[in-house]
């Protein structure tokens, strides 16, 4: 079939206190997700229906020319946008079959959601027009795919109910599809909350069962137990652009937590300047790798505590433990990232810092996936989604951006081991052969000696700043 996407976008979003739609969701504003979503969903064309005070907006949310409607009189309700909508789908050349209705403000709706819904209207006999989505874990019945013998049943829609109470009317008409996870509204500031942790949720559970799903070496008791020694560093560097913006925070008698701390990259460094360092870690070997550094180098203030966060705050004391908290490079497949800053803010009295890259530092290894394992790797969410998710939790996050750089590793060996990591691929397998051979297809080398991969984009790093709720 060729079916219609139609957006429903045109509300006030009043609730919300204005501008709903163009708040922002895992790097993106809410209708964007929806628009990129009804993309890869493969409806067309799309209809986009908006109020005025999105009639400007279509570049920014990816709205190409041609595809925005507004509606006049969005005061009317949503059922005004459905007849615009769908009488847009009705005059498209050449004629579709179906339409998808989606509703601006729902951005974690899924391609797969849609797809399922299209092929029940497919295999749906008479008098069947519609099939609407019914969630496990609960929410709106949205998106409705619609037979083109259905588009006239908006005629029959009211007020601010779309075509819900429509096909209550003719449930012969109609069969539910049930769906898995849900599909929330964003009506209000709490819902934008929740809907970016949820967002990020996803995200990280889609990558972590990736893995599993491809996964020939296990991760061992101690996942960084063979490259710890690799995270180490030297705590007297210069011309470190992030070292230097978090020694613009130290206040000389603050004492500082720092949450994933490794093998003391920032924690040895900030020790010489701070009166205290808490350095928090799950594994013994970057921990091992931490204190080989503070005897070589006489430090003496940073207290090592193995465990996870935010299960670990209670052992560090009553909080707030710290003046200041750090994460650095650690937030990106944590999957209860709620709960996780609601924990670093609490330990926190005067300022929280986030280190973080646009992509993950995993990201490397992305090129490689589609060749190894056939299929595209899900990408972790990074500082864009991370500024995201404090600004809908009511944070004034500070973002700046300290640099963009190559990843550079010493020889062949250690790169391998790295994409072995982020493959998870068996060292002398069919698979690890394949990656050998890419490898060298990829590899470079710098002027320095050092190598690179040809194929892996700059990873830009920023500092985010934020104050403790």
């Amino acid at each position: 079939m060729r079916v219609a996407g139609v957006i429903l976008a045109a509300g006030a979003g009043s609730r919300f206190g204005g501008a709903k739609l163009l708040a922002r969701v895992d790097g993106a504003p809410i209708l964007a997700r929806v628009v990129e979503t009804a993309r890869a969903a493969g409806l067309d064309p799309l209809i986009v229906v908006v109020g005025p005070d999105l009639e400007e907006q279509g570049p920014a949310l990816g709205i190409e020319s041609g595809e925005l409607i507004g509606n006049p009189e969005p005061e009317r309700g949503l059922s005004s946008s459905v007849r615009i909508g769908l009488a847009a789908a009705t005059a498209a050349e050449p004629a579709v079959e179906a339409a998808v209705v989606l509703l601006g403000d729902q951005p974690l709706v899924r391609a797969a959601s849609i797809a399922r819904l299209l092929e029940a209207l497919e295999g749906a006999p008479e008098p069947i027009v519609a099939t609407v989505a019914r969630y496990a874990d609960g929410g709106s019945p949205n998106p409705v795919a619609l037979r083109r013998a259905g588009f006239d049943l908006a005629t029959e829609a009211d007020g601010d109910r779309g075509l819900g109470p429509v096909l209550e009317a003719h449930r012969d008409m109609a069969v539910t599809v049930e769906l898995p996870g849900l599909n929330p509204d964003v009506d209000t500031a709490a819902d934008l909350a929740a809907v970016a942790e949820l967002a990020w949720a996803e995200r990280v559970r889609a990558n972590r069962e990736q893995v599993e799903r491809f996964r020939e070496a296990p991760d061992g008791p101690d996942f960084y137990a063979s490259v710890s020694a690799i995270f180490r560093d030297d705590p007297d560097r210069t011309g470190d652009p992030v070292l230097d913006a978090l020694r613009s925070n130290v206040q000389p008698d603050d004492i500082w937590l720092d949450i994933g701390a490794g093998a003391g990259r920032y924690a040895l460094p900030l020790a010489r300047v701070v009166r205290e360092v808490i350095a928090l870690d799950p594994s013994p070997a970057m921990l091992g790798a931490l204190g080989e550094g503070m005897a070589e180098h006489g430090i003496a203030n940073v207290r090592r505590v193995e465990g996870r966060w935010p299960e670990a705050l209670d052992a560090l004391g009553p909080p707030p433990v710290a003046d200041v908290s750090l994460i650095a490079h650690v937030s990106y497949d944590v999957e209860a990232i709620g709960s996780f800053v609601d924990a670093m803010e609490r330990a926190t009295r005067r300022t929280c810092l986030g280190v973080l890259m646009e992509r993950s530092p995993a990201s490397l290894a992305d090129s490689f996936w589609p060749l190894v394992h056939g299929e595209r790797r899900i990408a972790l969410p990074g500082l864009p989604a991370f500024v995201d998710l404090l600004a809908a939790r009511g944070r004034e996050p500070v973002v700046e951006i300290l640099e963009t750089r190559r990843r550079t590793w010493t020889d062949r060996d250690e790169v391998l081991r790295h994409l072995r990591r982020q493959t998870w691929v068996e060292p002398g397998s069919p698979k690890d052969d394949r990656l050998g051979t890419l490898l060298d297809d990829a590899l470079v080398s710098n002027d320095d000696g050092s190598v690179g991969l040809a194929n892996a984009a700059p990873l830009t790093v920023g500092i985010v700043t934020w104050q403790p709720g």
